[in-house]
């Protein structure tokens, strides 16, 4: 055949490859915008410190979860989803789509599990689209106002927002809802899911998005005393029992939301996500995983991860490819139809794809977790893992092979133990570039805080002893003012300026009475003397009087000018009033 007769054919075929092409493109665009045309309801349930193997559907079988059981058989599941080893950073990377190091948010406390006000939020994606926005559970992404669910993309919230009275499970005064204090009684996961179910009841006739947070089973282990009995008849220790009961509640609760969703008539219409936001601290079964919460191996790290829209998603399908929290933003922001923000990097990957089947691949070459106490550190509990290999503290394990993470082969394979390091400590750059982890601003004289607490874990110690230490929130202490000159300082922004009465509450040996001490900020400075409490322990509360601040950012700083015992004093709390 001559080249005449064979280019006819040649244009011919491109035409067809050119219309194929565009028919498969077609195809591809029309899928993606039918889920957004759906407008789809979203409930999104997170449970706190509940691990990979905590689940009857990856072959425990002590446990009772037939709720979160029936979501992976009805659903889809992928089962290599990780999350941060601790809980604020996984939520910080769930509501921005970035790694938590971006964020701000480093630690669990002490001012560092504060998420930066300029992120933006799925919250706020999703209330941007027209969605109802509802929260109902532990926050953990800021104690302050500036940094409240309601200032984050959320019409309505009921929960626990400040860190240390997030772990309570019966009868507290300690929940907010919106920004009112409130008192809840019974048992806490009844409490967040009977609201997460008024939530749906009054939003069911218009798009929804809907966070749970729930707060078990952190400790401390508290649950109903049937739930408890039926794992000590099953033989395990009181602590396993109580972790296991807290979950078993937990499944029951999520039982009664889904029904809430059939009831309404939206089930079908309302893609529901379950995950976990860290390893598990149970001991009980581990499913050969090394490791717990806090910890870069799997069982730190690694977790369930169901999705399910009924008619829309597989049911019962399994993903094996590795993904990871980030993922969760993208994805919402295309099953919806919205943009994720342009300005800034977003680490995710939309999870569409793999769900569709249009490809098996990770969407991520490696995955990265590092978390340590404080400022980050990159040698401290870090991973690296290419869906096979994972370098974790040093140590190269072979999963494939060795998914208990049990025989390093960092010696047999030294060229993979350095691809992955450097390639970790590429990203580390990368994610903690422009960051110095310093304690935000706290805003004083703001009209819907005031007055305002100077969280005493967020000062900035000044002398060789004086330490803020961390007890829960409701203990926190400064202590070890022994010295002169000792003191502690906190970065504010004054919002409204005006005068200030400032009140502590401390304590005070009898033997220690007659100190002096400062209060200043700027050119602003009072002194007081530290007096005794009226019984021989405990603290006081003691206005010592006021000060004159003017706008603007600024220090606030408390010292020992005359210590005429032992030490100063034991302070508690420290609270600004701007007065009338």
């Amino acid at each position: 055949m001559n080249s005449r007769t064979q280019q006819p054919f040649s244009i011919l075929n491109s035409r067809f490859l050119l219309i194929a092409l565009n028919c498969i493109c077609l195809l591809a665009i029309t899928t993606a915008t039918a889920f957004a045309a759906e407008r789809p309801n979203v409930v999104f349930i997170l449970t706190d410190d509940q691990g990979w193997f905590d689940v009857g559907a990856h072959g425990n079988t002590t446990i009772e979860t037939p709720v979160m059981d029936r979501l992976a058989k009805d659903g889809v599941e992928f089962t290599r989803f990780y999350a941060s080893p601790v809980c604020a950073p996984t939520r910080a990377a769930l509501m921005t789509g970035r790694h938590h190091q971006r964020t701000g948010v480093v630690d669990t406390f002490k001012g560092l599990d504060v998420l930066d006000a300029r992120e933006v939020t799925i919250a706020d994606v999703f209330r941007k689209a027209g969605y109802r926005t509802g929260c109902f559970g532990k926050w953990h992404l800021g104690r302050y106002a500036r940094y409240h669910p309601n200032s984050r993309g959320f019409d309505e919230y009921l929960g626990f927002w400040q860190y240390g009275f997030m772990n309570r499970y019966e009868d507290s005064d300690e929940l907010w809802h919106n920004r009112e204090r409130i008192l809840a009684t019974g048992y806490i996961t009844d409490v967040l899911t009977d609201a997460a179910i008024d939530f749906v009841k009054a939003n069911h006739k218009s798009p929804f998005f809907l966070y749970v947070p729930y707060n078990a089973p952190h400790s401390p282990y508290v649950a109903p005393d049937r739930y408890i009995e039926k794992y000590l008849q099953k033989g395990l220790p009181l602590r396993e029992a109580r972790i296991y009961g807290m979950i078993t509640c937990l499944d029951e609760n999520i039982g009664r939301l889904l029904k809430t969703l059939d009831d309404t008539g939206v089930a079908q219409n309302t893609i529901v996500i379950f995950m976990t936001d860290n390893g598990g601290v149970s001991g009980h079964y581990k499913a050969g995983l090394r490791g717990r919460k806090g910890t870069v191996y799997e069982g730190g790290v690694r977790v369930p991860f169901f999705v399910r829209w009924p008619g829309k998603f597989p049911a019962g399908k399994k993903i094996d490819a590795m993904v990871q929290h980030i993922d969760v933003f993208p994805t919402l922001c295309e099953l919806i139809g919205a943009d994720p923000p342009v300005d800034r990097v977003i680490d995710g990957k939309s999870l569409l794809p793999l769900i569709r089947s249009e490809t098996t691949a990770s969407p991520h070459q490696y995955l990265f977790h590092q978390w340590n106490r404080g400022k980050p550190n990159p040698d401290e509990s870090w991973a690296a893992f290419d869906g096979r290999f994972k370098l974790a503290n040093g140590e190269l394990f072979d999963l494939a092979e060795d998914p208990g993470e049990q025989r390093n082969i960092a010696a047999r394979r030294p060229d993979k133990a350095r691809e992955l390091r450097e390639a970790f400590l590429a990203w580390f750059a990368d994610v903690t570039a422009g960051r110095d982890y310093t304690h935000v601003p706290i805003e004083v004289g703001r009209e819907d805080e005031n007055p305002v607490e100077l969280d005493v874990t967020w000062a900035d110690p000044v002398g060789q002893k004086v330490k803020p230490d961390y007890h829960g929130y409701i203990r926190d202490l400064v202590d070890n003012w022994t010295q002169e000159g000792d003191a502690i300082r906190w970065k504010i922004e004054v919002v409204r300026p005006g005068t200030y009465e400032v009140q502590l509450v401390y304590g005070c040996a009898p033997a220690d009475a007659g100190s002096v001490f400062s209060i200043s900020s700027g050119a602003a400075r009072l002194e007081g003397k530290t007096r005794p409490p009226a019984g021989s322990r405990g603290f006081q509360s003691e206005v010592v009087g006021r000060l004159d601040l003017a706008a603007g950012p600024a220090n606030l700083e408390i010292k020992a000018e005359k210590i005429t015992g032992r030490e100063l004093m034991v302070l508690h709390k420290v609270w600004l009033r701007r007065l009338p």
